[in-house]
Protein backbone atom coordinates (compact mmCIF):
# COMPACT_ATOMS: atom_id res chain seq x y z
CA UNK A 1 0.00 0.00 0.00
CA UNK A 2 1.32 3.41 -1.03
CA UNK A 3 1.87 6.29 1.47
CA UNK A 4 -1.22 8.09 0.44
CA UNK A 5 -3.33 5.17 0.95
CA UNK A 6 -1.74 4.38 4.04
CA UNK A 7 -2.22 7.51 5.52
CA UNK A 8 -6.14 7.89 4.76
CA UNK A 9 -6.06 4.94 6.50
CA UNK A 10 -4.39 5.89 9.59
CA UNK A 11 -6.43 8.94 9.48
CA UNK A 12 -9.37 6.66 10.08
CA UNK A 13 -7.39 5.65 12.58
CA UNK A 14 -7.01 8.65 14.26
CA UNK A 15 -10.43 9.29 13.87
CA UNK A 16 -11.28 6.65 16.29
CA UNK A 17 -9.54 8.49 19.01
CA UNK A 18 -13.32 10.41 19.34
CA UNK A 19 -14.19 7.43 21.12
CA UNK A 20 -11.96 7.36 24.25
CA UNK A 21 -12.64 11.31 24.22
CA UNK A 22 -16.51 10.75 24.34
CA UNK A 23 -15.71 8.44 27.23
CA UNK A 24 -13.85 9.98 29.47
CA UNK A 25 -15.52 13.72 28.82
CA UNK A 26 -19.53 12.91 28.48
CA UNK A 27 -20.64 8.63 28.25
CA UNK A 28 -21.20 6.26 30.85
CA UNK A 29 -19.66 2.95 31.10
CA UNK A 30 -23.00 1.69 30.09
CA UNK A 31 -23.64 4.30 27.36
CA UNK A 32 -19.95 3.42 25.90
CA UNK A 33 -20.70 -0.30 25.83
CA UNK A 34 -23.88 0.22 23.60
CA UNK A 35 -22.04 2.86 21.69
CA UNK A 36 -19.03 0.37 20.87
CA UNK A 37 -21.99 -2.65 20.81
CA UNK A 38 -23.83 -1.54 18.20
CA UNK A 39 -20.89 -0.39 16.07
CA UNK A 40 -19.46 -3.41 16.66
CA UNK A 41 -22.14 -5.31 15.31
CA UNK A 42 -23.52 -3.39 12.47
CA UNK A 43 -19.36 -3.76 11.32
CA UNK A 44 -19.22 -7.02 11.83
CA UNK A 45 -22.61 -7.98 10.25
CA UNK A 46 -20.99 -5.97 6.80
CA UNK A 47 -17.90 -8.02 7.11
CA UNK A 48 -19.95 -11.14 6.97
CA UNK A 49 -21.65 -9.86 3.92
CA UNK A 50 -18.42 -8.38 1.92
CA UNK A 51 -17.00 -12.22 2.72
CA UNK A 52 -20.21 -14.21 1.41
CA UNK A 53 -21.94 -12.40 -0.49
CA UNK A 54 -20.66 -11.00 -4.11
CA UNK A 55 -22.75 -7.90 -4.53
CA UNK A 56 -21.33 -6.72 -0.94
CA UNK A 57 -17.73 -7.52 -1.83
CA UNK A 58 -18.30 -5.50 -4.72
CA UNK A 59 -19.89 -2.76 -3.15
CA UNK A 60 -16.99 -2.50 -0.54
CA UNK A 61 -14.42 -2.63 -2.76
CA UNK A 62 -15.75 -0.29 -4.90
CA UNK A 63 -15.98 2.44 -1.59
CA UNK A 64 -12.92 1.28 0.38
CA UNK A 65 -10.82 -1.04 -2.03
CA UNK A 66 -7.88 2.13 -1.95
CA UNK A 67 -7.44 1.80 2.38
CA UNK A 68 -8.30 -2.04 2.43
CA UNK A 69 -4.62 -3.88 2.43
CA UNK A 70 -4.69 -6.95 0.44
CA UNK A 71 -4.33 -8.95 3.83
CA UNK A 72 -7.80 -8.13 4.55
CA UNK A 73 -10.03 -9.78 1.54
CA UNK A 74 -10.90 -12.69 3.57
CA UNK A 75 -10.62 -11.48 7.05
CA UNK A 76 -12.05 -8.87 9.96
CA UNK A 77 -10.35 -5.28 8.32
CA UNK A 78 -8.94 -3.10 10.83
CA UNK A 79 -11.98 -1.14 11.52
CA UNK A 80 -13.66 -3.66 12.95
CA UNK A 81 -11.10 -4.98 14.83
CA UNK A 82 -10.86 -1.35 16.48
CA UNK A 83 -14.90 -1.30 17.35
CA UNK A 84 -14.29 -4.86 19.49
CA UNK A 85 -11.37 -4.33 20.96
CA UNK A 86 -12.81 -0.76 21.98
CA UNK A 87 -16.06 -2.97 23.13
CA UNK A 88 -14.16 -5.36 25.59
CA UNK A 89 -11.75 -3.09 26.78
CA UNK A 90 -14.58 -0.78 27.92
CA UNK A 91 -16.48 -4.08 29.14
CA UNK A 92 -12.79 -5.37 31.25
CA UNK A 93 -11.02 -3.06 32.39
CA UNK A 94 -11.49 0.35 34.24
CA UNK A 95 -12.28 3.95 32.80
CA UNK A 96 -9.17 5.43 32.68
CA UNK A 97 -6.84 2.18 31.71
CA UNK A 98 -9.74 1.87 28.69
CA UNK A 99 -9.37 5.37 27.93
CA UNK A 100 -5.32 5.25 27.76
CA UNK A 101 -5.70 1.65 25.93
CA UNK A 102 -8.21 2.96 23.24
CA UNK A 103 -6.04 6.34 22.88
CA UNK A 104 -2.62 4.65 22.83
CA UNK A 105 -4.22 2.20 19.81
CA UNK A 106 -5.33 5.16 17.86
CA UNK A 107 -2.67 7.76 18.47
CA UNK A 108 0.82 5.61 18.66
CA UNK A 109 0.13 2.86 16.39
CA UNK A 110 -1.31 5.16 13.67
CA UNK A 111 1.99 7.47 13.99
CA UNK A 112 4.27 4.39 14.04
CA UNK A 113 2.95 3.31 11.16
CA UNK A 114 2.94 6.41 9.24
CA UNK A 115 6.62 7.42 10.56
CA UNK A 116 7.88 3.57 9.72
CA UNK A 117 6.06 3.77 6.01
CA UNK A 118 7.77 7.26 5.35
CA UNK A 119 11.22 7.13 7.27
CA UNK A 120 11.78 3.83 8.18
CA UNK A 121 14.86 2.14 7.40
CA UNK A 122 15.89 -0.18 9.45
CA UNK A 123 13.51 -3.93 9.26
CA UNK A 124 12.51 -5.37 13.07
CA UNK A 125 9.96 -8.24 11.90
CA UNK A 126 7.23 -6.82 9.43
CA UNK A 127 8.28 -3.32 11.03
CA UNK A 128 10.11 -0.68 11.02
CA UNK A 129 12.78 0.53 14.11
CA UNK A 130 11.61 3.85 13.43
CA UNK A 131 8.05 2.84 13.48
CA UNK A 132 8.40 1.27 16.66
CA UNK A 133 10.32 3.70 18.54
CA UNK A 134 7.61 6.21 17.67
CA UNK A 135 5.04 3.82 19.05
CA UNK A 136 7.16 3.67 22.00
CA UNK A 137 7.20 7.61 22.60
CA UNK A 138 3.81 8.49 21.90
CA UNK A 139 2.44 5.39 24.18
CA UNK A 140 4.61 6.82 27.13
CA UNK A 141 3.83 10.27 26.45
CA UNK A 142 0.57 9.09 26.90
CA UNK A 143 1.50 7.16 29.90
CA UNK A 144 2.54 10.71 31.55
CA UNK A 145 0.46 13.04 30.64
CA UNK A 146 -3.18 11.53 30.82
CA UNK A 147 -4.71 11.76 34.12
CA UNK A 148 -5.61 9.28 36.87
CA UNK A 149 -3.01 6.43 35.51
CA UNK A 150 -0.46 4.77 37.72
CA UNK A 151 2.41 6.38 36.12
CA UNK A 152 5.29 3.23 36.28
CA UNK A 153 2.02 0.71 35.26
CA UNK A 154 1.24 2.68 32.32
CA UNK A 155 4.71 3.54 31.33
CA UNK A 156 5.33 -0.53 31.51
CA UNK A 157 1.98 -0.92 29.91
CA UNK A 158 3.36 1.14 26.60
CA UNK A 159 6.62 -0.68 26.80
CA UNK A 160 4.75 -4.12 26.34
CA UNK A 161 2.37 -2.55 24.32
CA UNK A 162 5.65 -1.56 21.53
CA UNK A 163 6.78 -5.67 21.87
CA UNK A 164 2.94 -6.63 21.27
CA UNK A 165 3.18 -4.27 18.53
CA UNK A 166 6.41 -5.40 16.63
CA UNK A 167 6.35 -9.04 17.12
CA UNK A 168 4.44 -11.06 14.22
CA UNK A 169 1.52 -12.37 15.54
CA UNK A 170 -2.11 -13.93 13.55
CA UNK A 171 -4.00 -11.56 16.04
CA UNK A 172 -4.22 -8.43 14.81
CA UNK A 173 -2.87 -6.22 16.34
CA UNK A 174 -5.64 -3.49 16.84
CA UNK A 175 -7.17 -6.38 19.14
CA UNK A 176 -3.89 -7.04 20.96
CA UNK A 177 -2.72 -3.35 22.12
CA UNK A 178 -5.11 -2.32 23.83
CA UNK A 179 -5.96 -5.61 25.57
CA UNK A 180 -2.07 -5.75 26.16
CA UNK A 181 -1.92 -2.14 27.89
CA UNK A 182 -5.15 -2.68 30.05
CA UNK A 183 -3.93 -5.95 31.10
CA UNK A 184 -0.82 -4.76 32.18
CA UNK A 185 -1.25 -1.91 33.88
CA UNK A 186 -4.56 -3.56 35.24
CA UNK A 187 -2.02 -6.17 37.04
CA UNK A 188 -0.12 -2.81 38.42
CA UNK A 189 -3.27 -1.95 39.98
CA UNK A 190 -3.22 -5.49 42.30
CA UNK A 191 -0.05 -4.58 43.71
CA UNK A 192 -0.45 -3.14 47.14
Amino acid sequence: MNYQRELLRKLIHYGSSIFPFIYYNFFSRAEMLWLLGGLSAIFLLAEMLRMNISIFKHLFKRFFGPIVRVSESNKFTGATSVFISGFLTVLIFEKNIAIFAMLTLSLADATAALIGKKWGKRKLFDKTLEGSLTFLIVSIGLAIILPDLFRLGAIVAAIVATLIELFPSPIDDNLMIPISIATTLSLFHLIP
